[in-house]
């Protein structure tokens, strides 16, 4: 493969976001292990097209209204993609494909696999332009941490899907053997009886009556070949977290019946209820909407990136306390589905069970179970992502890994910052 890249950088003033955008860029591509190149103008692109087979041409939507005769024809022997915001739309006989803004760096390695429709119009890409519903679909979502099942529940909900939920790989068993479900949602690390072994268990039920059962894998681990890792386990398909909307209606769409899906139902905000846990993988356009609202701040301001976004440009967001605290505020916004009062349960969510998860690390600590200290750990890591307390979801992730390794000198060398980060985060979200 060999991608072309062009986007006019010169509506930035600031030198620093031109390079970050670049420096995002560059690192998508080396990430992906694909051969790529920049142009910052058209003339760029044209000798781009001349020095080299281009397989995808990727262009910003304002490039693309500039000229969309040519790019339509360029379509006719390439793939080319436009990075749109949510309300743009192509014409029905538009050859080109569509990503919406914000996206994963995963949703583009899954266009680059071929995993979409020939046109960007096709149902492969129906969310954000092609808004559908999945009524009369149940669901178990299966998580050791009541915060993921809040957020879960809430955005599965917000589909129309009804969603039970249970703490536990044990429980979630029982279940299955007294209750039909049309899909399970399947936390892939928990304590004890973690999601491989919960899963086998499934497929046994009444001699394999679950044999072809959806089982999605939720995890916070999304590392390269993850897919294949999880086929291989028997789940059927994976999903990041904290859940990320353009992945998870790709995996519904792929794996439920088609009479379940309803198209051109918008879906509503979250239902009465919380849901999610974490995610650990890079999303590409999230950083870049970040990097546009530091561009769109009048020099010199003290505010952190995401603050001008979620406050609305007014100093009387009742967030405005975690921004100046680190919190990515628009973050935690985005995984609450922009609902505010949602996003306000999640963070009193969090902070009540602050002390509780606190004492649970601790004890695990002092005994030196440094495989459960991982997975307690790598919970707070995806709650903490979750507010957008993205710092605080680091350290997790570093104590995780080295918990996984039984690397006693650097946990010990860490613990103490990390309870010290959550104990005055929680203490933060007091007044929120």
């Amino acid at each position: 493969m060999c991608i072309g890249c062009y986007f006019r950088p010169e509506k930035y003033t600031s030198d620093e976001v031109r390079a970050y955008y670049d420096g995002l860029i560059l690192s998508l591509i080396e990430g992906l292990g694909v051969r790529g190149y920049q142009a910052h103008n058209f003339e760029g692109l044209l000798r781009l097209q001349n020095s080299y087979t281009l397989t995808h041409v990727f262009i910003a939507q304002p490039e693309y209204e500039e000229n969309p005769g040519y790019y339509e024809e360029m379509a006719q022997t390439q793939r080319v993609i436009v990075i749109a915001e949510r309300e743009f739309s192509l014409d029905s006989g538009s050859k080109l494909l569509v990503i919406h803004k914000p996206f994963s760096a995963l949703s583009v390695a899954n266009l680059l696999n071929g995993e979409i429709g020939e046109r960007g119009f096709a149902e492969d890409q129906a969310a954000g332009r092609k808004p559908f519903t999945c009524v009369g679909v149940r669901a178990l979502a299966v998580d050791d941490e009541e915060m993921n099942l809040v957020v879960a529940k809430g955005v599965l909900g917000s589909y129309g899907v009804k969603v039970d939920t249970c703490l536990s790989g044990r429980e979630a068993v029982t279940r299955c053997e007294t209750t039909a479900y049309d899909i399970i949602f399947l936390d892939h690390m928990m304590p004890g009886f973690d999601g491989v072994a919960t899963l086998k268990k499934i497929r046994e039920i009444q001699g394999g009556v679950y044999q072809d059962l959806p089982v999605i894998a939720l995890t916070a681990n999304t590392v390269s070949g993850a897919r294949e890792m999880f086929r291989s386990e028997g789940f059927t398909e994976f999903v990041p977290k904290p859940i990320d909307r353009t992945v998870l209606e790709r995996v519904l769409r792929k794996v439920l019946p088609k009479s379940s899906i309803q198209y051109n139902q918008k879906p509503g905000k979250k239902v009465d209820v919380l849901e999610d846990e974490e995610a650990a993988f890079l999303d590409w356009m999230e950083a870049v909407e970040q990097a546009e609202s530091i561009a769109d701040l009048p020099e010199k301001t003290e505010e952190p990136a995401g603050m001008a976004e979620a406050s609305g440009g007014s100093s009387a967001s009742p967030f405005e306390p975690l921004a100046h605290a680190g919190v990515n505020v628009q973050l935690g916004l985005d995984y609450c589905a922009g609902d505010e009062d949602f996003y306000r349960e999640m963070l009193g969510m969090f902070r009540d069970q602050g002390q509780g998860k606190r004492d649970e690390i601790i004890s695990l600590y002092e005994s030196a179970d440094w495989a459960e200290y991982a997975v307690k750990v790598h919970a707070l890591k995806s709650t903490a992502l979750t507010i957008g307390a993205e710092a605080l979801s680091a350290q997790a992730k570093d104590l995780e890994m080295a918990g996984k390794r039984g690397d006693a000198d650097f946990i010990q060398a860490h613990h103490p910052a990390l309870l010290q980060a959550h104990q005055e985060l929680c203490g933060q979200l007091a007044g929120i």
